[in-house]
């Protein structure tokens, strides 16, 4: 089955990828609205003083001999200055390669090779990594930067001493490197994939004007810049449209919803498992998000289960997206999956993508319903007689009579074992004979689960609490654990949670 986007022919500007993105910020509607900032603190440039500052760095490291040819990896956090690094390397007309920060020293080292990466930018935290990634490399790298004063590495602040603009590089946008980005196999260790001016500019377009995000949002993505889906499916059509984004350099949940809170975020884009968090985890309700218009799934399949408690818990829309790292970002955004009841699908693409699902053995299509390999065919973009290829995506999924797409997971892969509930845990345990979990009311968290097991011998409560919170996902784990003599059953072998609550006296 053959499923088209929204729209079978977009016409994308030809432009560098620097101009899709800073075009607009000199506007006065937005010049003064603050661009990237800081989860934690809260700094960060407006969209005029970024545009200055790369402007100024891109110039600096044009006086430097870093320009046209020269890959230039970013080896950076999610913070403001991973925006600055990543458009002045490619508006000085060199090839950004983003790697994410949390890759060791020996992969970073076998990256920096197979990018042909001459260039390093890092962090003060990152800098002992990327030394040893370096040295490891064999010579390759010939120039260290890291912001802050740092020994043994050039200050990446010296780029912006001297002032200036982007030097004028000659660029067709259509053949011109502007991103060298990893992406993932079947199987086997991430590999650089070039990405064009143009295919860059015709991802960050097909995302700012699919209306996920508008100039008044504050936009938060769990996904790491370094990873193309959060740099050119949310960083980028961003800053494109004059929103601001929150970068989120903390990995916990609390990180997350603090963020979410203080900087009053309007969408999220979150991988499953976030948002399978917001949907159950009794931590949510000590925080105010009433500031979500918008959650966007990406990153792996999200049950409708899931994706309809987010939604009913936080008061907005739960979508999902999909893309992929030789698409420059997304190619899919279900903006209608309330409407139509599809929550569990990515939807029937976006402008210009076209998808089909084939029989892995054989490549023909498959029909209606029926699961495959999903494969994609992307415009031509900025390319004068280049014919639209089909683009495997080692993806498995199917498509309804609609034409709308839902993904499974990857070819070959076993599916998702359903989420373990923490009564069947428990009584599984060895000592336990039975076990029945119940919600008890919290003063400052609302409704908690406590679980209730009667032995065959002794063990002690906290070692029970610990097996059965260590087996199921952290948004489904219970606060205690009480021993009981016996779990009260009514007549049709309903368990009577009151008076399970009482004997522990916890009833309200």
């Amino acid at each position: 089955m053959i499923s088209h986007g929204a729209d079978a022919g977009p016409v994308y500007p030809s432009v560098t990828m620097a101009e899709a993105v800073f075009g607009a910020a000199g506007d006065p509607a937005r010049q003064h609205r603050p661009a990237v900032v800081d989860a934690t603190s809260g700094r960060g440039p407006s969209h005029a003083e970024l545009a200055a500052a790369v402007g100024a760095a891109a110039a600096g490291l044009a006086r430097e001999g870093v320009g046209p040819g020269t890959v230039v990896a970013l080896h950076l956090p999610d913070t403001p200055e991973f925006a600055l690094a990543l458009h002045a390397v490619a508006a000085a007309g060199a090839i950004p390669f983003p790697v994410r920060a949390t890759v060791p020293a020996a992969e970073l080292a076998r990256l920096l090779k197979a990018a042909g990466a001459r260039v390093l930018v890092t962090w003060p935290v990152l800098l002992d990594i990327a030394k040893q990634a370096v040295d490891a490399a064999g010579g390759a790298v010939e120039r260290l930067y890291c912001f802050g004063d740092e020994p043994d590495a050039v200050p990446f602040g010296r780029l912006l001493a001297a002032g200036g603009a982007a030097p004028d590089v000659a660029v067709d946008p259509a053949r011109a490197p502007a991103l060298i980005a990893c992406t993932r196999g079947l199987a086997g260790p991430a590999r650089p994939v070039v990405l064009t001016h143009a295919e860059v500019v015709a991802g960050l377009v097909r995302v700012a004007g699919a209306g996920m995000i508008g100039a008044a949002d504050t936009v938060l993505t769990a996904l790491p810049f370094a990873d193309v889906l959060g740099l050119n499916g949310l960083l980028n059509p961003a800053l494109r449209v004059g929103a601001t984004v929150v970068a989120r350099p903390g990995a916990g949940r609390h990180d997350l919803l603090r963020a979410l809170q203080d900087h009053r975020v309007t969408v999220a884009v979150l991988p499953p498992e976030l948002v399978e968090t917001l949907a159950y985890d009794r931590a949510v309700t000590g925080y105010r998000l009433r500031s979500l218009r918008a959650v966007v799934a990406t990153g792996g399949p999200l049950g409708a289960e899931a994706a309809r408690a987010c939604a009913t818990r936080l008061g907005c829309p739960v979508r999902q997206a999909y893309g992929l790292a030789e698409a420059a970002g997304f190619t899919h955004l279900n903006l209608r999956a309330a409407e139509e009841g599809t929550h569990d699908s990515v939807g029937r693409g976006l402008p210009g993508i076209t998808a089909r699902v084939v029989d892995p053995g054989t490549g023909a299509d498959q029909p209606a319903y029926q699961p495959g390999e999903l494969c994609l065919r992307l415009p031509a973009a900025g390319v004068p007689g280049a014919v639209p290829r089909w683009l495997p995506a080692g993806d498995a999924a199917f498509a309804d009579e609609h034409g709308r797409v839902y993904v499974l997971g990857r070819v070959g892969a076993d599916p998702p074992e359903p989420p373990a509930e923490p009564d069947a845990v428990l009584a599984a345990h060895p000592a336990v004979s039975d076990a029945a979990v119940a919600a008890a009311p919290d003063l400052d968290l609302g409704l908690v689960p406590h679980a209730f097991a009667v032995l065959t011998e002794p063990v002690p409560a906290a070692d029970l609490l610990a097996y059965v919170n260590g087996h199921v996902p952290a948004y489904r784990r219970v606060l205690a654990v009480h021993v009981v003599d016996s779990i009260p059953r009514g007549a049709g072998g309903r368990v009577q949670r009151r008076a399970l609550l009482e004997s522990a006296g916890l009833a309200p």
